[in-house]
């Protein structure tokens, strides 16, 4: 534990969110943590390690969290009384059950919250929002990470916009969380040129003019048709591609072909007229459909109600289905839908290093096929749970296109959904597994 990094990093958000509170600057005098609890830490200083007693003894803390929360997710550290959950009693053997500290208590996005758990033994953390998850956090492979790992996610997340400071008037005073910012829709924007132009640079025809681009994926009149939100406003200012697939058997969508969302019709006019709901919309669009759940995973569909009641679809890249009034909104969230299942030759992960379909709770991983695993993240280390962002998506393609695992002719990247079946391969299941990110 790099106690030097982590004060840092722990002191700078608890300034941000301070700052945001309206106070005067002469008058920030924050207390640690050792200070704020007086003679209830020092009773509890010798289940700490060294590291995380040094942490607590220079790590501001604030006097009542209910006008202070740390940060969105979580209220701020942990009380003394709190940091040794009765939960580990059940679950670890004895000789470990100081071994586990709930280092910041999570704020109640999930039942029976948690937060942020510390193993003093590796001096490692990770996100457990809910009591629910412990089994998934605890079953030997899932993956923690250094704490100052944790406040630089957490940080990048309020430099991104993602997460806010604006004062008193919110939840998790004086957090708010959006569904997308002004960075995050640049970054993606961005990203996705450097795939278009990566694709166009290797076309046989391929030429140096750069005027020769037009931006938005279709005509500003179709556009009209979609209501505001991260889909338009990333459509609207994207480089419009003069090849056909931006991914094996992935195509780019025209001016009609956009239009043609299977799930809007159970909605009506989402994101409309007072409608919270946003189907998934359909943005890279196969040839192929996706037919039901593959015999192996009924159970696990890749949309859910309402939208599981269609059981044909095409198969592609869709933004996910969401909700305006979540408490965790990601509005560039997406899934690959396949019109197979991989998974069961034990290859293919998530970036939590799960195999396809295991149960994460289960002591040994057992692997099987689903046809909309790839790319997602799995647990979420730093956040509460969500699926893939589409920067994250776009940055491996990015990265297939530019090393030559993806070839490329006139008319951009060639193969078609077979290809996907690589993912679960002993040689190319790496390639397709997004580093973990917040």
């Amino acid at each position: 534990m790099n106690v030097e990094r982590c004060v840092e990093l722990h002191n700078e958000i608890f300034k941000l969110g301070w700052d945001s509170l309206g106070k005067k600057a002469e008058d920030f005098r924050p207390r640690t943590w050792f200070e704020v609890h007086g003679a209830e830490a020092e009773a509890v200083r010798d289940i700490l390690s060294p590291d995380v007693a040094a942490f607590l003894a220079r790590a501001c803390d604030a006097e009542d969290v209910n006008e202070h929360h740390f940060f969105y997710y979580v209220g701020g550290l942990q009380y003394p009384c709190g940091l040794l959950h009765d939960l580990f009693e059940e679950v670890v053997e004895e000789e470990d059950q100081k071994r586990y500290l709930v280092l910041y208590s999570a704020n109640n996005l999930a039942s029976h919250p948690l937060g942020l758990v510390f193993d003093q033994k590796r001096s490692l953390a990770i996100m457990c929002m809910s009591i629910h998850d412990t089994g998934i956090i605890l079953n030997g492979r899932m993956p923690w990470y250094p704490l100052e790992t944790v406040l630089e996610a957490w940080l990048d997340m309020i430099h991104k916009g993602k997460v806010r400071a604006v004062g008193t008037e919110t939840e998790y005073c004086p957090w708010e969380i959006v569904s997308y910012s002004q960075t995050i829709l640049d970054e993606t924007v961005e990203t996705f040129n450097k795939l278009v132009e990566a694709i166009e640079s290797r076309l046989p025809e391929h030429t140096t003019n750069t005027e020769d681009t037009t931006t938005g994926l279709a005509d500003d009149s179709t556009l009209e048709e979609f209501p505001q939100g991260f889909a338009l406003d990333f459509m609207q200012r994207v480089r419009r591609p003069r090849f056909r697939f931006i991914a094996p058997g992935l195509e780019i969508p025209s001016s009609s072909s956009i239009l043609d969302q299977p799930f809007s019709p159970l909605l009506g006019a989402p994101g409309t007229d007072g409608f919270s709901q946003i189907p998934p919309m359909l943005l890279f669009r196969s040839t192929t459909h996706y037919h039901d759940a593959p015999p192996t995973a009924k159970d696990i569909l890749p949309f859910g109600w309402l939208y599981s009641q269609l059981t044909r679809f095409p198969a592609g890249l869709y933004l996910q289905a969401g909700n305006r009034g979540s408490s965790n909104p990601f509005d560039d969230e997406c899934v690959l839908v396949l019109p197979y299942g991989i998974g069961a030759n034990g290859y293919a992960r998530t970036s939590d290093g799960a195999l396809f379909g295991e149960n994460s709770e289960a002591a040994e991983a057992d692997s099987r096929d689903m046809a909309m695993e790839l790319y997602q993240p799995g647990h979420q280390p730093f956040t509460e749970i969500h699926g893939v962002r589409l920067d994250s998506v776009l940055r491996s393609w990015l990265g297939m296109v530019e090393r030559g695992d993806w070839k490329v002719d006139g008319g951009g990247v060639v193969s078609g959904m077979e290809e996907w079946r690589k993912a679960d391969t002993g040689s190319e299941w790496e390639k397709y597994v997004v580093p973990v990110s917040w």
